[in-house]
């Protein structure tokens, strides 16, 4: 697997607010409230809780709501299946946590998964929080599909779905207003998450459903959080979305839990498996006993003796420290900007002023972790969008851009790679061993990078150093990867390889009558027989089918970044060019033609244009190359005529709809606990 999200709870929250009159930012409190933290108990189901509404909230024995009274609008809510199964709860009791005051139903058992629902009352915001952890229970990787569902009491009369504003192409949440006045949102996703599940919403229906597929470890959990809300207008339910922090609501959840929601984006301040201390008004230093001292720290610099030698951080570009190492503590210093530094601090004591204004100074061997208070003008999230490595140590560091190749010997041999073709290379592969690296086309395979050290330039203080590719974990020289639209080749490769580039060269396919003459440019499609290793088919340009044996038993392959590379046929899965080049005497035809559309005759030009929107999408590649040596009229022409050919395309094919490439991860596995995660 290329990306592998080891995540170990699936939250499921459902805020509902009731709107009262015109002014939908006040809310009608509860009447009653669930027991209190601290009034822990065993409750039988179905629980309920009324508002001042005049309707009555119940939560039934497999944790979906219902509502009753005088304008309810949901009949059934928050209803969850696994593989179209509702999880089987075998009693009718739930149970109060004390220290949370959460009604807890726990151990639903559905198709091989258990699941414990974990719901939330909350006075002051008006909140009901759904937290669902969904846990494997078998002993190898399940894929499940998940499904939540809200049925409403009153039909539709306008609904629209929100769309994230950083991914077009994702709907975070749907906004209905419904025949009781009131409108309703229901909310699956934060802004910018990795992944946000599918929305249904059969047009004139009262009922929402979202679904997505969940790949849960073996023996670990997976997780989804989403919102609904009651609103006055569907306008209101739609600022709502758009206004709405996640990070603000993410932090109302508890750290463990917080850390593995995949489709809210987390806030900043995670560290492997450790939450970054921060302190609101005052610094806080906590100790491994548990203690934490508040005060304003009355360190002026931090220096830092690393293994690529010694780093000195100003005071106001450190947020925190964290003490890792069981045996032989050492410090990993946080800076504002999201870099870490790792080593041991030249001075073994920190120093504290108590709010009391007395000094201290502890010991720091009996250190967990410190915080400096929140300062003005932080961001909310960290911007990975320069040049990083990460080290298998737990550093994250920005460095300067490379300057030299970087050499891969790879399964097509050795590769010379300039930096500026690489987004990144992981050197920590859970699958093979070797090292992936992923090139800023969308390419990615796997390789060995021949050098055993390498030369990088800190950003700060531009220190120069040395890092062994022992101690790497991943190089990071770009912050994403680039979206691969449909209209890109592309290789597919039985080693789970991806590149994307154009076949070249010239082929002879033996045939069961002929050998066969291909120029591998004018190649629509290529797969591979999976019973032999050179048996062939073979779809060219203007749509003819060749099957038979190649000569060659290599493909040569010029990437879309520039590289060349040979390709053994034995790998080959499958070849996809969705833009071949057509024949040289159809080329030639196509010049042909283009001269009339610069005729004096309107007829002639029209026929000219007519013939060449005739000749379908292929006609698109020779016309983009030939286009800048036409007159102006002529230009304008086929500007036309690639606007109809683009047109008929999308007919002949829909868009795949491939999934943006995530992000270049920059969370560092720390002490060996947390896996890297990795584009695909």
């Amino acid at each position: 697997m290329i990306e592998r999200h080891w995540v170990k709870m699936a939250v499921i929250v459902t805020t509902i607010a009731w709107a009262g009159g015109a002014d939908i930012a006040q809310a009608r409190p509860f009447a009653r409230q669930p027991s209190a933290p601290g009034a822990g108990g065993v409750v039988t189901l179905p629980y309920i809780l009324n508002d001042n509404a005049g309707n009555m909230w119940r939560v039934y024995n497999n944790g979906w709501l219902q509502q009753q009274g005088n304008m309810p609008l949901y009949s059934q809510g928050a209803m969850l299946t696994i593989n179209g199964n509702q999880p089987n709860q075998p009693n009718n009791q739930g149970r109060i946590d004390e220290k949370t005051g959460e009604l807890v139903i726990e151990n639903m058992q559905a198709n091989g998964v258990s699941v414990t629902r974990r719901i939330l009352f909350v006075k002051d915001e008006l909140l009901v929080r759904y937290i669902d952890v969904i846990h494997n229970t078998q002993n190898q990787e399940q894929t499940i599909n998940l499904t939540l569902q809200s049925n409403l009491n009153f039909g539709v009369n306008a609904a629209q779905f929100v769309t994230d504003p950083k991914k077009k192409d994702e709907n975070l949440a749907w906004v209905a207003q419904t025949g009781a006045g009131q409108s309703v949102v229901e909310m699956y996703a934060g802004k910018g998450s990795k992944i946000a599940p599918a929305l249904t919403w059969p047009q004139g229906n009262n009922s929402i459903t979202a679904t997505l597929a969940v790949t849960v470890p073996a023996g670990r959990d997976v997780a989804i959080l989403h919102l609904h809300k009651v609103v006055a207008t569907q306008d209101a339910g739609i600022q709502y979305v758009n206004n709405l922090k996640e990070t603000v609501l993410m932090k109302t959840i508890p750290g463990p839990l917080r850390r593995i929601i995949i489709n809210f984006p987390n806030p900043q301040g995670w560290i492997g498996d450790v939450e970054l201390l921060r302190g609101d008004m005052l610094d806080v230093v906590e100790l491994h006993s548990g203690d934490q001292f508040r005060g304003t720290l009355k360190e002026s610099t931090f220096a830092l003796q690393t293994f690529y030698g010694p780093v000195a951080l100003a005071v106001e570009n450190v947020v925190g420290i964290i003490n890792v190492g069981q045996f032989r503590p050492r410090q990993l210093l946080v800076t504002a900007d999201g870099q870490i530094f790792g080593g041991r601090l030249k001075k073994d004591t920190l120093e504290l002023q108590l709010s009391s204004g007395q000094l201290t100074q502890i010991p720091l061997a009996q250190v967990s972790r410190v915080g400096y208070r929140k300062r003005a003008g932080e961001t909310d999230e960290w911007t990975f969008d320069r040049p990083m490595v990460l080290m298998r140590t737990g550093e994250r560091m920005v460095i300067k851009p490379l300057t030299s190749n970087l050499d891969v010997v790879t399964r097509y041999g050795k590769i010379a790679i300039a930096p500026s073709a690489i987004a990144a290379v992981s050197f920590q592969n859970e699958e093979n061993g070797v090292h992936e690296v992923f090139l800023t086309d969308g390419s990615k395979f796997s390789g060995l990078l021949a050098a055993d050290e390498f030369d990088m330039v800190l950003d700060a203080g531009s220190q120069s150093v040395k890092f062994p590719a022992s101690a790497v974990v991943k190089l990071q020289l770009a912050p994403t990867l680039p979206e691969l639209d449909d209209m890109a080749p592309t290789i597919h490769l039985m080693n789970e390889d991806l590149l994307v580039g154009t076949l070249t060269g010239k082929l002879n396919l033996e045939t069961a009558f002929d050998t066969i003459a291909v120029s591998a440019t004018e190649i629509r499609s290529m797969t591979r027989a999976k019973e032999s290793v050179q048996d062939v088919q073979v779809v060219l340009w203007d749509g003819t089918s060749l099957s038979g044996q190649l000569q060659q038993t290599e493909l040569s392959c010029e990437l879309k970044s520039g590289i060349t590379m040979k390709v053994p046929l034995a790998l080959l899965e499958e070849y996809t060019q969705p833009q071949p080049r057509p024949s040289p005497s159809m080329i030639e035809r196509i010049k042909g033609i283009i001269g009339d559309l610069n005729a004096d005759d309107w007829k002639q030009r029209d026929r000219a244009q007519a013939a060449l929107i005739s000749m379908g999408p292929v006609a698109s590649g020779p016309l983009k190359e030939l286009r800048a040596k036409q007159p102006p009229e002529a230009q304008k022409a086929i500007d036309i005529i690639l606007q109809k050919l683009e047109e008929q395309r999308k007919k002949e094919k829909p868009p795949s709809g491939t999934n943006a490439h995530t992000a270049v991860p920059a969370q560092v596995p720390q002490q060996g606990v947390q896996q890297l995660e990795v584009p695909g």
